[in-house]
């Protein structure tokens, strides 16, 4: 019966600490692709095309998002539709490239200069970035109280209470 309890709580901790790696990395990919964002501009500026820019990013976008600019490149140079490639980016990466490649796909049926646009982009995803470290800055007080009670207390008890309760009795001359 022990052992099956002890099997289930590793399964749930197991389940938790996996949860946790993914939310840490959603968290890095979300804090990493406005680089992304304003590395595409430099490349458009520079006179890339944006199959161009989506190799740029591939040589030098942040390191968690690196493989997969990589991979829709590789797509790209072997002949896959350049809309097609963005789709699977923007399926490998998740919802934060959404907004991007809606507008990289646009701007490739359309014709229409993507530039502006992501630039608008990267200033939401800057601002997006900004605010969520703004509320993991509020919430810090909050997760160190816990921490902070339990090693400040027992020092406080040991260093400051027992020696004057001690101090006290000693006075009294009390036989205990």
């Amino acid at each position: 019966m022990i052992i099956l309890i002890g099997l289930v709580g590793l399964f749930f901790i197991w389940r938790r600490t996996k949860k946790r790696i993914s939310a840490k990395h959603d968290r890095a990919i979300a804090d990493a692709f406005p680089e992304c964002i304003d590395l595409f501009i430099a490349a458009l500026r520079a006179g890339y095309s944006s199959a161009q820019g989506i190799n740029f990013l591939g040589q030098h976008a942040p390191s968690v998002l690196r493989p997969h600019f990589i991979a829709s490149s590789r797509r790209i140079d072997d002949g896959e539709r350049f809309v097609d490639a963005i789709r699977l980016l923007q399926s490998d990466i998740g919802v934060v490239s959404q907004a991007m490649c809606d507008v990289l796909i646009s701007g490739d049926r359309l014709g229409i200069p993507v530039e502006n646009l992501l630039f608008q982009l990267g200033n939401e995803a800057r601002l997006t970035r900004r605010r969520r470290a703004e509320t993991e800055a509020r919430q810090l007080p909050i997760r160190l109280s816990l921490p902070l009670v339990m090693c400040i207390l027992p020092s406080f008890v040991i260093l400051i209470i027992v020696p004057t309760i001690a101090g006290t009795l000693s006075q009294l001359h009390i036989n205990v």
